[in-house]
């Protein structure tokens, strides 16, 4: 079935359908760590399924407790793992099976597996692998995109995962303990050198080092970086030809930041090159033939390329600008015609957590990536922004003093915080010394300034977006009622023996716990604030 016509919707009836039967136990081959949550999401919020996700970014307890559950959703790579404790599994679900051939861990994890009950689920199958999918899985029945298209998006999102292995994981563990331990300059530049690693490769890396800077110095002492552009330059490689290898195109336009990178790329592809203006203009006759064109920075403007039905990001962003101006390149329409972009990531490091930023901005203004948000805000809760997670537990901090604990600038920590406040994850006190951050799963911590939550005697509160008025203790117990809630503004009136007092607070965040909608509501009429 075509990209976006429910494969996982049809997943999720048959084994609801099969559990009915007397089923105990399934087992879900997803790609990637980001499909398996979207999976196991879907099927615990639309159907009769418990499901846990069991992948690589997961402690070993969690392993442990989803390999208990009826459905698993896991990665083939972590599935291997644990053949021993799957192999009682009686259906097998194995999305985007077109991967069952050769030494891939989709092999033999269905190989090994005895389940009777099979479903594969691809939206292309290439010819040359027909016979052994039919051998491992069963019979092709194919669903095309005429008999759906009225309900399929003009364009598809998908993410292909490229994980750094062997050396360059070295590498990686290897600059962020220079991170760690490094002063404010140093740490500059190791962060500079883990964006270059896991947006383009050990190859641009390589290129930086060529050169006379401080970075370049400090990049020809890692003891890693040789061994890593030796066994994995490009790590992202494999999976731009799985993606290219995937998908039927009749053009494809291939997005990477760093020229060599996008030099050598082109190289192996035996691909068009579009790189600079006054290269652009001798040979853009040429690009316009191309299959596919690998492209740097200058063919985001002022190009005028043919359409493409295949764009593929390598080099992730966090400029909404130029994400939107990318995707601009795919977005024209051509009736009749599904259309793909496919985002490479590099799991569990800040090349998440970047795409993650760039598409949930791009969603807001109008940009659909047909990517679950909320499983992407799940994911980046675990990456590297899980530093300012762990800088708050059990404790209300200032803005300066997070950063300073996870290691990133201000302005990161600002956007970072706003956005998790917007879901709900965070939320501030107002204070004499700006806002106090905290966990709203920890708004115990709070009570650790009692004069921040201890309201003024005779002070009345009203909730502007709600109408709601009277004392702090009468606007929490309506608030408490109407959880989940906010942003809100509350304005406070109280009077002592010298003077009246009036003052706005405003609390730019979602209220998921009623506690927390009790201490806005304290907060916003408190004596530190009132009479500081």
């Amino acid at each position: 079935m075509p990209t976006g016509s429910g494969k996982t919707i049809v997943a999720g009836a048959w084994l609801e359908e099969l559990f009915k039967r007397g089923l105990t136990k399934a087992l879900v081959l997803e790609p990637t760590r980001i499909l398996v949550e979207q999976t196991t999401v879907v099927f615990n919020e639309l159907f009769d399924l418990e499901a846990k996700a069991l992948h690589g970014g997961k402690a070993e307890s969690s392993k442990k407790e989803a390999l208990k559950a009826k459905v698993i959703v896991a990665t083939p790579e972590e599935a291997e793992l644990w053949l021993d404790e799957l192999k009682g599994a009686e259906a097998l679900v194995v999305d985007e099976c077109h991967h069952t051939v050769g030494k891939d861990p989709y092999v033999k994890v269905v190989k090994e597996l005895r389940a009777e009950w099979r479903l594969g689920l691809s939206a292309f199958i290439p010819p040359r692998r027909r016979r052994l999918i039919e051998e491992y899985i069963g019979e092709i029945v194919e669903i095309g995109w005429e008999e759906l298209k009225e309900y399929l998006p003009e364009w598809i999102g998908e993410i292909y995962e490229a994980p750094l292995a062997g050396p360059c994981k070295d590498l990686y563990e290897e600059l962020l303990e220079l991170w760690r331990s490094g002063d404010k300059r140093q740490r500059l530049l190791a962060s500079m050198a883990i964006r270059f690693l896991v947006r383009d490769g050990a190859l641009a890396l390589l290129d930086s080092a060529k050169r006379e800077s401080k970075l370049a110095h400090m990049l020809r002492k890692l003891r890693n970086l040789e061994p890593c552009v030796k066994v994995q330059p490009l790590h992202k490689f494999d999976a731009l030809r799985r993606a290219l290898d995937d998908h039927p195109f009749e053009k494809a336009l291939v997005f990477i930041d760093r020229v060599v990178v996008a030099e050598e790329v082109a190289k192996r592809l035996g691909a068009s090159l579009l790189v600079g203006r006054r290269w652009r203009e001798s040979k853009l006759g040429e690009v316009k033939e191309a299959r596919i064109i690998v492209s740097t920075s200058a063919g985001e403007e002022g190009i005028d390329l043919p359409e493409m039905d295949l764009l593929v990001l390598w080099s992730n962003t966090a400029s909404t600008l130029r994400l939107i101006q990318r995707i601009g390149r795919l977005l024209r329409p051509k009736p009749g015609k599904l259309k793909f972009m496919v985002f490479i990531v590099t799991p569990e490091t800040i090349d998440t957590d970047l795409l993650i930023e760039a598409l949930i901005i791009a969603k807001r203004i109008g940009v659909d990536p047909h990517v679950d948000v909320n499983v992407l805000r799940k994911i980046l809760a675990r990456g590297s922004v899980a530093n300012i997670l762990e800088s708050l537990r059990g404790r209300p901090l200032p803005e300066d003093v997070i950063a300073e604990l996870a290691g990133l600038s201000k302005y990161r920590v600002r956007r970072v915080l706003k956005r998790m406040g917007e879901e709900g994850i965070v939320a501030y006190l107002h204070s004499p010394w700006g806002r106090l951050w905290f966990l709203q799963e920890d708004w115990e911590s709070v009570y650790e300034y009692p004069e921040l939550v201890e309201p003024l005697e005779g002070a009345k509160v009203r909730v502007e977006e709600l109408g709601i008025k009277g004392s702090p203790e009468e606007v929490a117990k309506e608030l408490r009622r109407r959880v989940p809630v906010g942003p809100l503004t509350l304005s406070v009136r109280a009077r002592t023996k010298s003077m009246e007092i009036f003052d706005v607070r405003k609390y730019d965040f979602v209220i998921k716990e009623e506690e927390v909608a009790e201490i806005v509501a304290k907060n916003a009429a408190s004596k530190g604030l009132l009479m500081g």
